[in-house]
């Protein structure tokens, strides 16, 4: 593997199984005179496994900013620096980003070092066609921001592939059910591990079967995309905009209102039934 001095390589880690490392990745990682690792002691475990030893530095969501320069300057020194995740590629769902970005503005080389992925792993076994899928990632962790995120997606047409902790799994599938409604769903849990499990269902489907067990691993999900009519669907936000102007000081019920509405965006009179009685409920002090 030739590699010009003062580059860095965005190196693509297993998601699982220690054996999913490329031959290019191996020879990156020996070649690296510096490792910018998402956590040191995940990739310590990776770099023992394949009796590698290099400096490493620390490079994640949190100190990101404060690496790049002292990285920056040993690239521009001739060094190479190898960046790692602690799973897959990094810069998806991951740390990298910030630093590719500066890295590249310095006129500096950014090669990539590709491999294992969970979103082509997902895909590659769902039977949801790959040919236009929509990455989301993961989903904002407090209700409020997750429900406006799952609205401004709800009119996607495509599948849409999202990250999930499993702590959160339950939770986003009933907001899921609440906003998507009850679509076609694939789950991917713990992929090229021991106990790896996928699961094709409906959102409804796969909420029974996890209601009242602990769930572990990470999780993939691919979601099937909207089916209704989109020649004149307005956005979600639009959409709640209007219902909360006719619900305002009207006496018009709420099923009925959800009947024209659905008539005149095709979308569904239960989605919109849902979204209603979320507003009114607000009104009267509820919880949306």
């Amino acid at each position: 593997m030739s590699i010009e001095p003062g580059t860095l390589l965005v190196v693509a880690t297993p998601i699982g199984n220690l054996k999913d490392i490329t031959i290019r990745a191996v020879e990156a990682l020996e070649k690296a005179d510096l490792i910018a690792a998402e956590d040191t002691r995940h990739t310590r475990k990776l770099l023992a496994h394949l009796d590698i030893r290099k400096k490493m530095t620390s490079c994640n969501e949190h100190n990101e900013s404060e690496k790049i320069e002292n990285i920056l300057k040993l690239l521009q020194e001739g060094r190479t620096v190898a960046l790692v995740s602690d799973a897959g590629t990094p810069g998806l769902s991951d740390p990298g980003a910030r630093l590719v970005a500066a890295v590249r503005a310095r006129g500096l080389d950014v090669i990539p070092v590709p491999g294992p992925s969970a979103i082509a792993a997902a895909l590659s076994v769902s039977g949801f066609p790959g040919s236009e899928v929509y990455f989301a990632g993961f989903l904002p962790s407090r209700h409020a921001d997750r429900v406006k995120r799952l609205k401004a997606l709800a009119g996607m047409e495509v599948p849409m592939v999202y990250y999930e902790a499993p702590h959160r799994l339950l939770k986003t599938l009933k907001d899921m059910l609440s906003i998507l409604g009850d679509r076609k769903i694939f789950l991917a849990r713990e992929m090229t591990k021991r106990h790896e499990t996928y699961i094709s269902s409906t959102v409804s489907g796969l909420l029974a079967e996890f209601q009242g067990r602990e769930v572990k691993g990470e999780i993939t999900l691919i979601v099937e995309g909207s089916r209704e009519k989109s020649d004149n669907m307005p956005d979600m936000d639009s959409l709640t905009t209007v219902i909360e102007s006719m619900m305002t000081g009207s006496r018009m019920p709420v099923k009925q209102l959800s009947a024209v509405l659905s008539r005149l965006t095709g979308i569904s009179r239960g989605k919109i039934y849902s979204m209603a009685l979320e507003f009114q409920e607000s009104q009267a002090g509820g919880k949306v």
